[in-house]
């Protein structure tokens, strides 16, 4: 017989020793407690659907966790990785083209640096290259950086103390600087001109300068210019033992290494800059030229000269600018200049870790393609584009610009960033969600925002099934006239019978056409799918088109407890289409109701109510309950067969709004139901439907 083992002693913070199998027993006590806690606010939620109709539905509170769980979950996890001081911060595009989500990215890293530290952000036009300059391309770029929330502080339009903004207006500020380097001698003038070598039509330079221009005497090459000989500027080459003490940090990876070429690249490289009295590439600083032999500076020279001319401290851009980083700091020490600080970001690549380019991404590489074509919000792109490259301290990745602006600093990961398109759709998802719930808490500029969502989906609508429009009019003209027939006092209650039968208008006023209202209430009822237009009206197809074929097959029986057949189901549900909702005893919508329509009233706010399609679905929910009377398994049956019948069996809202949205009339007619209207209605004040007013509204 085998002697007993001691027990396991676990030691527990504050509770000091304590024995395995207790342990275990405490573990699954707190399990339970936590289950519990869920399983009784399931119940509580459906307890307010209930009881408290005037606060949002349980689809509000759906929308509302997720549309903003990353607010909940946004506190850093690290400590931000910032300057000591407010960063002054730039952008620097040529308007050679649309802008490149990748140089967006660039603009955002730099905005948010600038913003998150209470510092500047200025753009500058960098247009030195007049022959690659696109017409319409400057304000173009000015105008997706607006839409995108990108403001600069200075810059073109809004002006500034350090300008102009243009590098193409600012000349005379680079000739004074090249003659500053001339003076002291930390650079020269080259009377070279390209040479060739080698047979055929190639022409390339054996050395930047083969001429050795750097060991003219200043005052012979001044006597040189005088006489109208050509030359460009070259930079000094620093001696090799200031060389080896010279240090380039980055930001990101510590301190950069210059690189070295061949001569044969050197002289290919050297070649085509001299063939266009251009640049060299700005690797080899020997061989680098300042300003060409027309006068205008290169991009290195002029680069460095705007940027500490404009007084910036902290430079980010992509990582294919880091072989010219050593250039720019041998400018900053000839002109005796402090540098700014340098973070290079990798660049943005595609699944194959290639570059991203048109040939291989199944993505849209420029703004205005991603806004006019694919309908990416603003919020969306800024958001996607951040963290590319980025490190988000925070547990959540949905985030606006002003949630970035709060999180953003330096911490970047090192190497180039796979695109991903899902993660762009996973974030537009939340953000139009994000809109729903704005327009319901009364958000300024939510509202906005989400009609002009709504109407990039009527627009998709009408190309798609272009008879719905008509069709939609002529049901809300129906709803109109029987809001008129149920009238019996006076001007004001009919009116306010029209805007709530006649809806989607009520609430947002006439200016817009009825099928962009019936998108903009379709959002909010269907808030937590949308992607792009064309997604959205192919996933709501039966909220424009019924076509009855792609009705899927009824089964013959339903239930899982029990056995129910279809006859009876379909028996439940003509009783339920015909329900007067005139009389249903218990109406958990009626206080929501009449707030609704007494929120139209001048000075009351509906931004707690919930929508009117909400109020309906309420309705519908009640009268289910009664006609079943009070069997779940059977209500449950009859939602999925309604489910089938009217939307095709696909996913979406609840059954309740997608009624509520479709109405009573195109709900009984797609169910085979017949629409009878009696007298009875309109002597009672009340419609067969759901859609009816109960009573005058005084």
């Amino acid at each position: 017989m085998s002697a007993l083992r001691p027990p396991q002693l676990y030691r527990q913070a504050r509770k000091g020793w304590v024995c395995q199998s207790c342990l275990r027993r405490s573990l699954e006590a707190s399990r339970r407690g936590f289950t519990a806690v869920a399983r009784n606010g399931a119940r509580l939620d459906q307890y307010r659907l209930k009881t408290l109709p005037l606060q949002r539905s349980n689809r509000a509170a759906n929308i509302k966790a997720f549309a903003s769980s990353s607010r909940s979950h946004a506190a850093p996890s690290r400590k931000p990785i910032l300057p000591d001081g407010p960063a002054r911060t730039r952008f620097a595009p040529s308007p050679t083209g649309h802008l490149h989500i990748g140089g967006l990215r660039t603009a955002l890293f730099s905005y948010l640096l600038a913003r998150r530290t209470a510092g500047q952000f200025l753009l500058r036009i960098e247009d030195t290259d007049q022959r690659r300059l696109v017409p319409g391309a400057e304000q173009r770029l000015l105008d997706d950086l607006r839409w995108s929330g990108v403001e600069w502080d200075e810059g073109p339009v809004v002006g500034g103390p350090h300008g102009p903004y243009k590098q193409s207006e600012r000349n005379d500020i680079y000739q004074h600087h090249a003659r500053e380097l001339l003076d002291s001698e930390a650079a020269y003038r080259c009377f070279c001109t390209p040479q060739t070598a080698g047979q055929g039509t190639a022409a390339y330079v054996t050395s930047g300068c083969y001429q050795d221009c750097a060991s003219l005497p200043l005052e012979q090459a001044q006597e040189k210019a005088e006489k109208k000989d050509p030359f460009t500027v070259r930079l000094r080459l620093p001696s090799p033992h200031e060389a080896k003490k010279r240090v380039y940090p980055d930001l990101i990876y510590g301190k950069i290494t210059p690189l070295k070429r061949s001569p044969t690249a050197v002289a290919a490289s050297a070649s085509a800059a001299a063939a266009e009295g251009g640049d060299s590439g700005g690797i080899d600083a020997a061989d680098t030229i300042l300003v060409k032999s027309d006068g205008t500076p290169t991009y290195h020279f002029a680069n460095v000269v705007d940027d500490h001319l404009m007084k910036i401290t902290h430079v980010i851009r992509g990582t294919e600018w880091m072989a010219s980083t050593p250039l720019h700091y041998d400018l900053y020490h000839a002109f005796g200049w402090k540098p700014p600080a340098f973070a290079h970001v990798g660049l943005l690549v595609d699944e194959n870790k290639a570059k991203l380019s048109k040939r291989n991404s199944d993505l849209a590489l420029d703004i205005t393609s991603m806004r006019d074509e694919l309908g990416v919000l603003p919020q969306t792109l800024v958001n996607f584009l951040t963290l590319l490259g980025w490190s988000n301290p925070t547990r959540d990745d949905v985030m606006d610009l002003k949630e970035l602006i709060q999180n953003f600093d330096l911490k970047f990961t090192k190497g180039n960033t796979m695109v991903r398109t899902e993660k762009l759709w996973y974030l537009q998802k939340h953000h139009v969600a994000r809109l729903c719930q704005g327009v319901l808490n009364g958000e300024p500029g939510s509202h906005e925002s989400l009609l002009a969502v709504a109407k990039s989906v009527a627009s998709e609508v009408t190309a798609t099934y272009p008879s719905f429009e008509k069709s939609l009019a002529s049901e809300y003209e129906a709803r109109s006239t029987e809001a008129r027939k149920i009238s019996t006092t006076t001007i004001p209650n009919l009116n306010i019978r029209a805007q709530f039968l006649g809806r989607p208008s009520h609430g947002l006023g006439d200016t817009s056409p009825r099928l962009t209202l019936y998108c903009y209430n379709l959002l909010q009822a269907d808030s937590k799918s949308y992607q792009t237009a064309t997604q959205y009206v192919t996933r709501n197809r039966y909220f424009f088109h019924f076509d009855p074929a792609e009705v899927p097959p009824v089964p013959e029986t339903y239930g899982k407890e029990k056995t129910i057949p279809r006859q009876q189901i379909e028996s439940l549900t003509d009783k339920f289409l015909t329900f007067d909702f005139a009389r249903l005893a218990s109406d958990p919508s009626g206080e929501a109701r009449t707030a609704l329509l007494e929120g139209n009233k001048p000075g009351k706010s509906q931004a707690l109510l919930p929508p009117w399609f909400e109020i309906d679905a309420m309705r519908i929910h009640a009268a289910l309950d009664a006609v079943v009377e009070g069997d779940k398994e059977v209500k449950n049956a009859m939602m999925k067969f309604l489910r089938m019948k009217l939307a095709y069996g696909l996913p979406g809202p609840s059954i309740g709004v997608v009624m509520a949205v479709l109405g009573w009339r195109e709900s009984c007619r797609r169910i085979g139901v017949q629409v009878v209207e009696g007298e009875e209605e309109e002597e009672e004040g009340g419609v067969r439907g759901w859609e009816g007013v109960l009573k005058p509204v005084e």
